[in-house]
């Protein structure tokens, strides 16, 4: 049986929530099992690898403290191991510095071959609430475990455990940046931990508060749809992914720019900025006064295509990093080398040139162009923008500029990801398996010089969406205060 057209999105949606630079499944000439030797000798490409391309691969962990990792996971391997096996050790190898752009990129294609033949999964999707472990859609055919169950144990260990156990696999500066990704990969996480599972026991206490037990069986994907066609979560439809904006009235325009790079093709970044510049010019021009810049589940992407945004509504100079610092080796020189090196102009010339003069193992500063506001018409009016924990890379960083250089507000919950992090993601791949590991060059401190290893905290909170309702409750309660808070007409 085929996958219906629902389930093979899931299949994706699974692959691009956990490691969306998933390298591209088997490569020419690399065996299928490993042996011992060859495993030990991969991970030790690992560990030199990274120690030699990473800013710091020893910020959130000691280098005694990796050391000892090493030398444990060296000395379990005792015998061959499938491709399989080998990724998922060395994305736990990776993931242990807690830095999120340092990982391997391997260890999804596995899945997706499972799933694809037909293999099953465990439907157990959840977000973290507080602490909380709660479903996000039903977990099973009779209906028993609905979405709004909170998960108090899985195979008789409480939920807490289990999200530190399957957190080894994920690479995150810090526990709320993990259960952020986990709401988008535990099926993913639990088949790494249980891969050979025809189900599991949960523990949970619905929304009624009623406690209840029972086993969820594991499904194929087609199973999955079904499952999710029988019983459906209400959910805001909104595509997070797409560009839109809208008037709202009341002087109020919603504009959600969608991902910070190229989504439409090879058009760079043009049919951004001419989408951008149409909104604003049609904000102006109907008297808007404040204009709602949703920034909630965007995957981030590039300054390119988000500083020509800010420009519209700065009112000052501006850049996204106080200090941008980079760190010199043999493989970011060949990495810039395989994208155009110096000859590829632009601030990625700029930034292949600087790396060439530098000897290997240096940390060195990069200066970053002040950004003018727009010379030509320009956005007075104010500026709201509503991010939550799904706000990452770029996004995070558009907010924390819009922030510190007082442009706006912030409304909504933190974000999981960082604005003063370790970024500036480049790869190089492992001699044997060919794996590709993707590690970060570069330390940003976000404009206001804070070094804390905190997300873009809101100016003004607002509660998370609840679970199992259509309306766009957190947009909603954005507009009732916007208009809540305006001056009402004279007489």
């Amino acid at each position: 049986m085929g996958m219906t057209r629902r389930a093979a999105g899931m299949v994706a949606a699974l692959a691009l929530a956990f490691l969306p630079a998933a390298a591209s499944g088997q490569t020419p000439g690399a065996p299928a099992i490993l042996s011992a030797e060859e495993a030990r000798t991969e991970l030790d490409a690992l560990y030199a690898g990274l120690e030699q391309a990473h800013f710091d691969l020893f910020a959130h962990r000691s280098r005694a403290d990796y050391d000892q990792l090493h030398t444990r996971m060296r000395a379990a391997i005792d015998g061959p191991m499938t491709r399989q096996a080998a990724a998922i050790l060395f994305q736990q190898f990776a993931a242990y510095g807690r830095v999120g752009h340092a990982r391997v990129d391997a260890p999804i294609q596995g899945l997706l071959a499972h799933i694809q033949s037909g293999g099953r999964i465990l439907p157990v999707f959840i977000r973290v609430d507080d602490g909380r472990v709660m479903l996000t859609a039903t977990a099973d055919a009779e209906g028993r475990f609905p979405a709004g169950t909170e998960v108090l144990a899985l195979n008789g260990e409480p939920a807490a455990d289990w999200l530190e156990r399957l957190g080894r696999w994920v690479s995150a500066e810090r526990p709320y940046m993990s259960h952020a990704q986990m709401e988008e990969s535990f099926p993913v996480l639990l088949w790494f931990a249980l891969p050979d599972a025809d189900g599991i026991e949960i523990t949970g206490r619905r929304a009624d508060g009623a406690t209840i037990e029972g086993r969820v069986a594991a499904v194929t994907m087609p199973e999955l749809g079904v499952l999710r066609e029988t019983w459906p979560t209400p959910s805001p439809q909104v595509d997070f992914s797409a560009r839109e904006f809208r008037l709202l009235g009341d002087g109020i325009a919603y504009l959600r720019p969608g991902p910070f790079q190229d989504v439409e093709g090879a058009s760079g970044d043009e049919t951004f900025t001419a989408f951008v510049d149409d909104a604003f010019e049609r904000a102006i021009a109907s008297g808007t006064t404040d204009l709602i810049l949703d920034l909630r589940n965007n995957p981030g992407g590039d300054n390119s295509f988000s500083d020509p945004m800010v420009a519209w509504f700065a009112d000052a100079p501006f850049r996204f990093a106080s200090s941008f610092t980079l760190r010199a080796s043999p493989q970011a020189k060949a990495w810039y080398q395989g994208h155009g090196g110096e000859a590829a102009g632009g601030i990625l010339g700029r930034l292949a040139a600087a790396e060439a003069v530098q000897p290997n193992g240096a940390r060195y500063p990069f200066e970053l162009e002040m950004n003018a506001p727009r010379s030509g018409p320009r956005f007075h009016g104010k500026v709201h923008v509503l991010v939550n924990r799904h706000s990452y890379s770029n996004a995070a960083s558009v907010a924390a500029l819009i922030q510190d250089y007082d442009f706006g507000e912030i409304w909504g919950e933190e974000t999981a990801d960082v604005p003063t992090t370790f970024a500036s993601v480049m790869a190089f791949d492992l001699p044997v398996t060919g794996f590709t590991v993707t590690f970060p060059k570069s330390r940003i401190v976000r404009p206001s010089g804070d070094e804390r290893l905190v997300g873009v905290v809101p100016d003004r909170p607002l509660p998370r969406e609840p679970i199992g309702v259509a309306e766009d409750v957190v947009l909603a309660q954005a507009l009732q205060s916007i208009r809540s808070t305006r001056p009402r007409p004279a007489g």
